[in-house]
C-alpha cells in the first residue's frame, strides 16, 4: 500500500498534501513561506471537508453540473405538451420551470437544466394564453417571468465570474503571480489586455495561438479576432451590447489586485484575499483585448459598477468566490474592498 496523504490548508489559502508520517514536524508554505506544523489527521480532515467546489478550485478545476434537475426536465416535457394540452400542462409548466431554476440556483454549479426550465416556462405561458384572454395572462405573468429571466442572467454572470477566478487562480499557479492588468513592450508601450493572457485558462488555446503577442491589440492581425470574444467575458444581462466588448473589469492603482506592472502575487493581498475584489462587472464595456480597466484611486470618485441587475452587480473575489454585491453598500466599505493591502476593517459579503 502507499503512502497514506492528508490534505490541509495554510492560512493564506493555499492547499497542502504531507505524509501522515510527517504530523506534527514544522512545513513551510511555498506560497506565503509561513511555517507551521503539520495538523493531526482530524484536523487535515476538517479542513479538506469542503465542498465539491471548493476541492474543484483546488485542482484548477471549474465547477461541472453532476446532473440534470428533473423538475426543469419536467417544465420541458409539460411546456411541448402545453401547445395540443393548453392549460392542463402550460400552468404546471412554468411552475415546474420556476422550481427548476430554483434547483439550479441552489445546485452552485453542480445541478445544470437551466436551459430546458426557461423553454418549460415560455411554452407553459404559450400554451396557457391559448386558453385565457391574452391581456389577462401576460399582466398576470410578466412580472413572474420577468424575475426568472433576471434571476437566470444573474447566475450565469456569476458561473462567469467564477471561470474567470478560476483562470486567474491556474494562471498564478503556474506564473507565480496573477496576470499584469496591461502587457506591455520592451519600451512600456501597452499592447493588450490580462483577458488574452487567461486565454489558455480558459480552455481557448487556439485562440490564444492566432494573437500576435508582439503587437497591439488593435494592430491589422489582432483586430480581426475581437470577434471571437469567449462566452465567459459576455455580460449576458446586457443583450444589447457590442459583442465585442465586455463589462468583466479590474481595479488598476495603488494597493488594489492589479497594482504591479508584473503581476501580484497572492502574498502580497495583507487584507485577505476574501477580502478583495478581483473582477467586477463594470458599469460601462470595453473592447475585451483593449488594456482598459477600471483606474481607481483614493481621493477621486469611484469609477461606475453594475447596473445589469437591479439590486447590485456581481464580483468575483481573489480567492475564488463570487459574491453579489448590493448597491446599499457604503463607498467606505467597497474601498476597503477595493484595496488588497489597506489596513482596513471590512466584513466581505
Amino acid at each position: 500500500m502507499g503512502t497514506k496523504m492528508i490534505e490541509f490548508r495554510c492560512t493564506c489559502g493555499k492547499l497542502l498534501k504531507a505524509r501522515e508520517e510527517l504530523i506534527g514536524r514544522l512545513t513551510q508554505c511555498p506560497s506565503c513561506a509561513k511555517e507551521f506544523a503539520v495538523p493531526s489527521t482530524s484536523a487535515a480532515e476538517e479542513t479538506a471537508g469542503r465542498s465539491h467546489e471548493e476541492r474543484d478550485l483546488d485542482r484548477g478545476q471549474a465547477p461541472r453540473p453532476s446532473r440534470k434537475s428533473g423538475r426543469a426536465l419536467t417544465a420541458l416535457i409539460l411546456g411541448i405538451a402545453s401547445v395540443p394540452f393548453l392549460l392542463f400542462a402550460g400552468i404546471p409548466a412554468i411552475i415546474f420551470g420556476i422550481l427548476g431554476i430554483r434547483d439550479v440556483t441552489q445546485g452552485r454549479g453542480r445541478v445544470d437544466g437551466i436551459g430546458m426550465a426557461i423553454t418549460g416556462i415560455v411554452l407553459g405561458a404559450v400554451g396557457t394564453l391559448l386558453t385565457f384572454p391574452a391581456v389577462v395572462i401576460v399582466g398576470l405573468l410578466m412580472p413572474a417571468m420577468q424575475k426568472v429571466s433576471a434571476a437566470a442572467q444573474r447566475m450565469q454572470s456569476a458561473n462567469n465570474l467564477t471561470q474567470i477566478g478560476i483562470a486567474m487562480h491556474n494562471y498564478h499557479d503556474s506564473n507565480g503571480s496573477f496576470p499584469p492588468a496591461v502587457v506591455r513592450d520592451r519600451n512600456g508601450k501597452p499592447l493588450y489586455s490580462w483577458r488574452v493572457l487567461l486565454l489558455p485558462y480558459l480552455d481557448q488555446d487556439a485562440l490564444y495561438r492566432q494573437f500576435k503577442l508582439d503587437e497591439p491589440w488593435d494592430s491589422p492581425s489582432n483586430i480581426k479576432l475581437l470577434s471571437q470574444m469567449p462566452a465567459a467575458f459576455r455580460e449576458p444581462a446586457a443583450s444589447n451590447a457590442d459583442p465585442t466588448t465586455t463589462f468583466y473589469q479590474v481595479f488598476v492603482g495603488p494597493k488594489t489586485a492589479f497594482e504591479s506592472p508584473r503581476g501580484e502575487k497572492i502574498t502580497s493581498f495583507t487584507d485577505g484575499i476574501s477580502n478583495t475584489l478581483l473582477v467586477v462587472e463594470a458599469g460601462t464595456a470595453v473592447s475585451w483585448t483593449k488594456p482598459a480597466d477600471l483606474a481607481y484611486d483614493a481621493k477621486a470618485p469611484l469609477p461606475t459598477l453594475g447596473g445589469h441587475h437591479a439590486t447590485g452587480f456581481n464580483a468575483a473575489f481573489a480567492d475564488g468566490s463570487v459574491h453579489f454585491i448590493q448597491n446599499n453598500i457604503t463607498e467606505a466599505e467597497l474601498r476597503a474592498l477595493i484595496t488588497r493591502n489597506g489596513g482596513e476593517k471590512v466584513q466581505p459579503p
